[in-house]
């Protein structure tokens, strides 16, 4: 890893740059720089790889539950009335960062594909129940027509 502010070659598990004494710990991962190592669950010094960057359906659709799957229990937080509605898209937002700050994962496509399930998962859901809510609206239109009263 790389000091981002004098670019000189850092000791793993260092917490100090030698060169300009740096602190690294508290940088919250600004002065680390990956070189196509895998930083995932190193908490907030993981450096979330470019391509993981972008919108989590899989934490959208499935807020709590991806959030026990994916060790981020911040995503408890929707369980707090009218605030939980906005928290899915906080969680759609930085869900990404998030699963890959708190959980260790063997590489970059062991992690997209483990969320493109999630995705389909959460999408298959949400698809069923709008089906479920249809199926009782058009349920309700047409029992008076089936069942009339006399």
């Amino acid at each position: 890893m790389k000091c981002k502010k004098c670019s000189v070659e850092i000791p793993a598990g260092s917490k100090y740059c030698p060169n300009c004494g740096l602190t690294l710990e508290h940088s919250k991962g600004a002065v680390l720089e990956s070189e196509g190592q895998n930083t995932s669950g190193t908490g907030r010094l993981a450096i979330l790889p470019a391509e993981l960057k972008g919108w989590n359906w899989g934490a959208f659709w499935l807020g709590w539950i991806w959030g026990i799957r994916n060790r981020t229990y911040i995503a408890f937080l929707g369980f707090i009335p009218f605030f939980g509605f906005v928290w899915v898209f906080i969680l759609g937002a930085k869900g990404n960062k998030w699963a890959w700050q708190n959980q260790k994962w063997d590489s970059i496509e062991q992690y997209k594909a483990s969320q493109r399930r999630w995705a389909m998962w959460g999408l298959i859901i949400f698809i069923i129940g709008i089906s479920i809510v249809i199926g009782f609206g058009a349920l309700a239109v047409i029992a008076p027509f089936l069942f009339p009263i006399f």
